[in-house]
């Protein structure tokens, strides 16, 4: 019989630690008696896990769906952006730190950021009714006291560094929503906005260096980056603008 680490299963799955944490407390996944490694059979039940968790349901419904009380169907990522806007306008700080903490938990960070975050963060920045102000504020702080704790999580656990180094953002929970997706994917990320040049290869302890490009990068920025491309270096731009802005210099008339 074959055995997969932790690390493979993440890999070959999408899951990250925390979801396969859960979901194994939770008796969604069968106890392994054999190996602290995750069996075949282990690593197909976090594959259907995973298409399950793919539409919003909660581990909840999961669990009564598996006992033929309810339909996963019914719910999605949209009532889970309502849990999220009640506890932003109605809950305490520790409310909604638990609420982000166990929809992370549920979900793969792909999904948990890229389907539930990313949208909520655009829609709370483009919203103008009363307390729009006061909910994306604590959008942020909520974000950020996560990034801090997966971060925290990811070092105790040594997984592989990564440095994302802020070229530009378009608004200031980005960089977060992204660092928490990354970790995720089992990276020990550090994010760095001291606009220092680069650091390549031995002169770096990260064994990857994403430029995130939230509003463009300059000619300058690009033309490191290709110079590090050139060279073999692990470098890779990210982010949602990776258009070059050009410097504009204005003639002076005599």
């Amino acid at each position: 019989m074959n055995f997969y680490s932790t690390e493979t299963v993440c890999a070959l799955t999408g899951a990250n630690r925390a979801n396969l944490r859960r979901w194994l407390r939770g008796g969604l996944i069968s106890e392994n008696s054999i190996s602290k490694d995750w069996s075949r059979h282990q690593v197909d039940e976090v594959l259907a896990m995973m298409s399950l968790t793919a539409g919003g349901a909660t581990l909840w419904q999961i669990h009564q769906e598996k006992k033929g009380e309810a339909d996963c169907s019914s719910s999605g990522w949209l009532a889970r952006r309502g849990d999220m806007l009640r506890q932003l306008e109605l809950g305490s700080d520790r409310e909604l730190a638990r609420t982000v903490r166990n929809l992370a938990g549920d979900y793969s960070s792909d999904d948990f950021i890229n389907i539930l975050m990313k949208p909520l963060n655009r829609w709370l920045r483009d919203d103008t009714r009363r307390g729009a102000a006061r909910r994306l504020a604590r959008f942020h702080q909520a974000i950020t006291h996560h990034s801090n704790c997966v971060t925290r999580a990811s070092t105790r656990q040594k997984s592989m560094p990564l440095l994302l180094e802020v070229v530009s953002v378009s608004d200031e929970t980005e960089i977060w929503l992204e660092a928490i997706r990354l970790s995720g994917q089992g990276f020990c990320v550090e994010i760095d906005r001291t606009s220092q040049p680069m650091r390549y290869g031995s002169e770096s302890r990260h064994d990857h260096h994403l430029l995130w490009c939230g509003a463009g990068i300059s000619e300058e920025r690009m033309a490191q980056f290709q110079r590090g491309l050139r060279a073999g270096k692990a470098v890779m731009l990210s982010g949602p603008d990776r258009s070059v802005h050009h410097a504009v210099t204005e003639a002076r008339v005599a």
